[in-house]
């Protein structure tokens, strides 16, 4: 057997398919080195502890040649930033905003604001800083919490005094404040107003027809619908309350939404829970792994970002957005990430897929009453990471959906000890079903490749043209056209994986070989490169049940 297994290894070593790109390295970016110096950064060793308040320590200069940084790196054309300036006075707003900061008692006296193109805009460190360094103090004097707009305005203090159905109460606490407060040209906020974004176009919401046929076949485009909907539900919602309120359009309302939404923090203030707008500390763009923390603090009655590592002088000084799927990027914060994996190599994107019975099962009755009697079909967001629930969740419903009569009769007994038929409080949303024989996950993997399959026929243009598009050079950061591609991309390399994972692992199940040589193999997958890795962490899971269920 020992021989059988070594050839088995080498043969799956051999057949391992080259992974595809993970868009760490793009075309238009690596061009674009040879004109921008990359960022450098200092990284702390993490064998030694560092204080924060000391600017010694032992420090290794990393060079990041990852293009969720470089596209930053990036020079407007004199002739845009001087036409820009004159049209819009940017250099004198900004000007202004950082007076009434410093005025009011705001501190980060190593951080500059630094435009790179339209409304995109980033905080660097001047000077260099030591590693849990306080570089940001904004006082609560400068913040605006849903507390304001709730008590200050007399819109809010009608709204949430009524009976009313909001989808989420705080934020149109905080845009009701921002609406009603800016009309007054003279307000303590309009330099923090005069500085918000102006368009909003890289986000979803407001594409026109042509920028969401980017998108066709993508279950995003339900997503962006359904969010603009219910922003429009709400805002008939304040109306229908305080009919005045219809004095700020439609299109007002979804600009505004948009700011706070992708800008606010959520935040404890002596004791209580606010949603705050934090002028200045709103500015930071998102990178993984974070290199900053923040928090209101009580002492010190102001909101505070803290460095995480050591920041070099020039270097952006970034804040993370959490761990997300590029969708929920694109969805609320209008940008896509580049490579959006994690340090561990996990892919975070994930991709909704509606998983169904077959009406002409003579089974299909049992599956259901297992599965939930509202389980005809079902929806799931699945990723390449077998560990994420939903994506578990997803095959335990294709090893229900194609197990035998027999294997059904014990799934039930397992649920339910000495009943030859299910309960319905017992089913599929109790936990998720592991492996239960060889030709059920072959038959499994199958279901699940052909919903992918099918998913990706909907897509007008391929995974590899999209990728030829998107390294060309022809598509540049911040526009909205590469935003739309890295969430294509993202999708179809999740269905890509699932019939890879099938093709891969059902021949492997295959082999003549018994359960213990099976596991011994799928626990053996390469890991040397993300893609490998993905199927890895699947095929080692499968190969420890399957020794479990000997």
């Amino acid at each position: 057997m020992e021989d059988s297994v070594a050839d088995h290894l080498q043969t799956l070593s051999i057949r391992q398919e080259e992974p595809a790109k993970d868009h760490t390295q793009k075309n238009i970016l690596e061009k674009r080195k040879e004109s921008n110096p990359p960022v450098k950064i200092a990284m702390r060793d993490n064998e030694e502890e560092v204080d924060g308040n000391n600017s010694t320590g032992n420090f290794e200069e990393t060079i990041l040649h990852v293009p969720d940084r470089l596209k930053f790196e990036t020079e407007m054309s004199e002739t845009v930033e001087n036409k820009l300036d004159e049209d819009d006075n940017v250099s004198e707003r900004f000007e202004a905003f950082n007076s009434w900061l410093m005025d009011n008692g705001a501190k980060y006296p190593d951080l500059y604001m630094k435009r790179y193109t339209g409304d995109v805009r980033g905080v660097h460190a001047q000077n260099r800083i030591p590693p849990y360094s306080c570089i940001v103090e904004i006082p609560f004097k400068c913040l605006i919490t849903d507390h304001m707009g709730r008590t200050e305005t007399e819109i809010g203090k009608k709204l949430f005094s009524s009976n009313f159905n909001l989808s989420t109460p705080n934020l149109i606490a905080v845009i009701i404040y921002i609406l009603t407060t800016r009309e007054d040209p003279s307000h303590f906020f309009q330099p923090y107003y005069r500085i918000l974004p102006k368009d909003y176009g890289n986000f979803p919401i407001f594409w026109n027809e042509e920028q969401l046929s980017w998108l066709k076949g993508s279950p995003i485009i339900d997503d962006i619908l359904d969010r603009k909907r219910n922003m429009e539900t709400d805002y008939d919602e304040v109306c229908r309350v305080c009919p005045e309120f219809r004095r700020f359009s439609f299109n007002e309302f979804l600009e505004i939404r948009t700011a706070v939404g992708s800008r606010n923090f959520g935040i404890v203030i002596h004791g209580n829970k606010r949603t705050a707008m934090v002028p200045f500390s709103d500015m930071l763009n998102h990178y993984r792994p974070r290199e900053t923390s923040w928090t209101f603090e009580d002492s010190k009655d102001a909101f505070t970002i803290t460095s995480l590592s050591a920041l070099l002088p020039q270097q952006q000084v970034m804040d993370s957005y959490g761990k997300k799927c590029n969708s929920k990027f694109f969805l609320h914060y209008g940008f896509a990430v580049e490579c959006n994996r994690e340090e561990d190599g996990k892919c975070q994107n994930e991709m909704y897929i509606r998983l169904s019975l077959d009406r002409d099962d003579a089974l299909v009755d049992n599956r259901m009453s297992f599965m939930g009697h509202t389980r005809m079909s079902r929806g799931f967001r699945i990723s390449m990471n077998i560990e994420d629930r939903s994506t578990l969740d997803a095959l335990s419903y294709c090893r229900v959906a194609t197990a035998t009569e027999d294997e059904l009769q014990k799934l039930i007994a397992q649920v339910n000890p000495g009943s030859s038929r299910p309960r319905y409080s017992a089913s599929l949303r109790d936990g998720a079903v592991s492996f239960i024989s060889v030709a059920n996950e072959i038959a499994a993997l199958e279901m699940f490749a052909r919903f992918c399959e099918e998913q990706l026929s909907r897509y007008p243009d391929s995974f590899l043209a999209n990728e030829t598009l998107l390294d060309s050079g022809t598509v540049g950061p911040f526009t909205e056209r590469r935003s739309a591609l890295l969430v294509i991309l993202g999708e179809q390399e999740i269905c890509r994986f699932w019939i890879n994972a099938f093709e891969k692992v059902s021949a492997l199940l295959k082999l003549p070989d018994g359960e213990t040589a099976k596991h011994i193999i799928l626990r053996a997958f390469p890991r040397d490169e993300p893609a490998q890795a993905d199927l890895a962490r699947y095929a080692s899971r499968l190969g420890y049940e399957i020794r479990m269920h000997q």
